[in-house]
């Protein structure tokens, strides 16, 4: 795969990283002013994994109704916020997040809002009616209108099943236990946590989200231009909406798994507007389980997508080839990203902690983004993986296609893209943050309770309720990372014996380990910390002509260090301005220092941080994320900041 670099400018303050360059903008792109005079723009919207929980759900069949808010006046069903700090995202304040996102669009005068999945908690009845509670809402008062593709928690299975979680919020701080089916609680023994059955909590199929969301882009509307899916004859010409009402019909978009098996498939072709034409991928991949009636989900994405769906790529095909006859821009989205989003790290991460690990089995296989490429597809708009990132796939052949991830709302970092597209092949891409979310504090006071609960209790790691000092949602989605990365990412993921040295060493040993020359004086160090004067005296010398103090670098661990590289991994380029400009400084001469190191045989500790570092410094000189714009006839990616 061919990773293309446009944008590695020299700003004085840091060789080869991504910052604003308005100076190769002016000179190379074609002007923002003169295209807004040429062309009329539209705006679309994209809001990725929501994953709405209804927080004030209506459990009337249950003895459990929440923990009562006085200032609300209603009940909050939450979950706690130890689940939420071990999760790779939020499951409460996220439901505020949604609305201030709706409204920050609402203010844009933006009214085509995409969802590309996991806009459920995991489909459960109670949160897809108030999703549909939601939108109906933002499109009768504001004349929006909503498009949403499915992801692997929407549905979670295709047809609906039991389902539960074990931490919701209950009385006194403690965990409650809310499941519609008893079934869950077999092979449990010892249940210390109250138990509460209600039907709302299963997992809701294909037919059921269908049925509830269906006037989201799932079945054709009357003020869409065109609509089709990939089980009816593509007839543009004589598109009729009645017929194709008729034919959308969920028994009639189907395909065989097996023999036996066949499974609904909610994939469509849309024209809002005049001129764009959204494809909804149904990138969902299910397998029947041992269970005669069961299925088990997946998450891969179009690996196995690509395999099981095959059908698609000729459909999408014959879409692209018509939309490019007709002078249609296509912009396709899917829960799952069709290009590798790790920067072309993949290979390495792999050989340093694991095939199986940092979601490597998610990353698309160079056959995989091929396929779509060479089926037509140019601009794809992915969810799923919670980070902001652009990627750029070139075959051989010459085939581009560029795949947009939408960061999640519900974690670091929270934020909406937007989309204009001054002509068919001139799309620009703007990254919107939720700094502030209003009612974002509702539940800290029951997080507090629940704090005490666990000290009270002695329980091992509990989160710290500095998070509860948030000024706004960036710091607050800031700190569910920090606390992610010590609780889950850290003990999980990392080789224990790398992730233990580093963690005990400050900015300072780091530095110094960093700068030594000869495997003889590594070890050394690693066995006793000590530093020899001149080696020392030389750091400081160089760090001095950097701009870096090296006193203040014993302010900063191994931790921070680790920390920074999953906020650049997660937020790309909005990350730099969380960092701030002396950190990202800092990490970078570290970097480059480390990456000048000789290794030797034996070295294990310098070849595992050696490797991180190649990693950091490689994910740090990724494509313009931010806002920027992509011209479709070079094929060429232009920074905008």
């Amino acid at each position: 795969m061919k990773n293309t670099k446009y944008f590695h400018q020299n700003t004085g303050l840091m060789n080869n990283y991504k910052w604003p360059l308005l100076l190769a903008v002016a000179l190379l792109a074609t002007p923002i002013s003169q295209a807004q005079s040429t062309y009329s723009s539209d705006k679309i919207a994209f809001v990725s994994d929501v994953h709405l929980q209804d927080v004030f759900a209506d459990l009337t069949n249950s003895d459990f109704k929440g923990i009562y808010l006085e200032e609300a006046g209603k009940y909050a069903t939450i979950r706690t916020m130890k689940a939420q700090l071990n999760s790779t995202r939020l499951f409460n304040e996220n439901y505020f997040a949604f609305h201030q996102a709706l409204a920050n669009i609402n203010e844009l005068g933006i009214k085509i809002v995409v969802l590309p999945g996991d806009f459920s908690d995991d489909g459960q009845p109670m949160n897809i009616k108030a999703l549909r509670k939601i939108l109906k809402r933002y499109e009768q008062e504001y004349g929006m209108r909503f498009y949403l593709t499915t992801g692997n928690h929407d549905p979670v299975t295709p047809f609906a099943s039991p389902g539960g979680k074990w931490d919701f919020l209950g009385p006194n701080g403690q965990e409650q236990i809310l499941i519609s089916d008893s079934s869950f609680l077999v092979g449990k023994e010892n249940i210390a946590s109250p138990i509460t059955i209600d039907q709302q909590i299963q997992y809701g199929g294909y037919p059921e989200i269908s049925e509830i969301l269906g006037d989201f882009g799932f079945y054709p509307n009357p003020k869409d231009l065109f609509w089709t899916h990939p089980y009816e004859a593509l007839d543009y010409a004589h598109y009729d909406f009645n017929k194709s009402l008729s034919n959308a019909q969920l028994k009639f978009r189907s395909f065989p798994v097996d023999d036996s098996h066949r499974l609904p498939d909610l994939t469509y072709l849309v024209e809002p507007i005049p001129g764009i034409w959204l494809l909804a991928i149904d990138g969902n991949v299910y397998q029947p389980s041992n269970d005669e009636e069961g299925f088990k989900g997946s998450s891969i994405g179009f690996n196995l997508t690509a395999i099981q769906k095959a059908h698609h790529l000729k459909w999408i095909k014959e879409i692209s080839q018509l939309a490019k006859e007709k002078g249609k821009t296509l912009i396709s989205f899917s829960h799952y990203p069709l290009v590798e989003f790790n920067d072309g790290t993949d290979e390495q991460l792999s050989k340093l902690f694991g095939e199986n690990k940092f979601q490597l089995t998610r990353s698309p296989k160079y056959s995989t983004s091929q396929l779509y490429a060479q089926a037509g597809l140019k601009i794809h708009v992915a969810g799923h993986m919670h980070l902001n990132d652009t990627g750029i796939f070139e075959d051989e052949e010459g085939n581009h296609l560029f795949n947009i991830q939408v960061p999640s709302i519900a974690a670091y970092p929270p934020a909406f893209k937007t989309f204009k597209v001054w002509k068919k092949d001139s799309i620009e891409i703007q990254t919107h943050r939720l700094n502030e979310v209003q009612e974002m504090t509702t539940f800290f006071p029951l997080y507090l309770g629940e704090h005490n609960y666990l000290k009270a209790n002695n329980e091992k790691d509990i989160w710290d309720s500095q998070v509860l000092n948030s000024h706004n949602y960036q710091e607050y989605t800031n700190y569910h990372l920090k606390e992610l990365v010590r609780l889950r990412f850290v003990p999980n993921d990392w080789p224990e014996d790398f992730s233990q040295q580093l963690l005990e060493m400050n900015g300072k040993e780091l530095f110094y380990f960093s700068s030594l020359n000869q495997a003889t004086e590594r070890f050394k160090f690693l066995q006793t910390k000590d530093m020899s004067d001149h080696s020392k005296k030389e750091l400081i010398n160089t760090l001095t002509k950097k701009g870096i103090d090296y006193d203040n670098l014993q302010n900063w661990t191994g931790l921070d260090l680790i920390t920074a590289f999953y906020f650049i991994k997660n937020g790309d380029e909005i990350a730099y301005q969380d960092l701030g400009t002396q950190q990202i400084k800092i990490f970078s001469e570290l970097l480059h220092l480390a990456n000048q190191i000789e290794l030797r045989e034996n070295e294990t500790f310098t070849n595992s941080f050696k490797s991180f570092t190649k990693i950091f410094d490689q994910m740090l000189k990724g494509e313009a994320s931010d806002h920027f714009s992509i011209d479709l006839n070079t094929n060429k990616i232009y920074n905008l900041n």
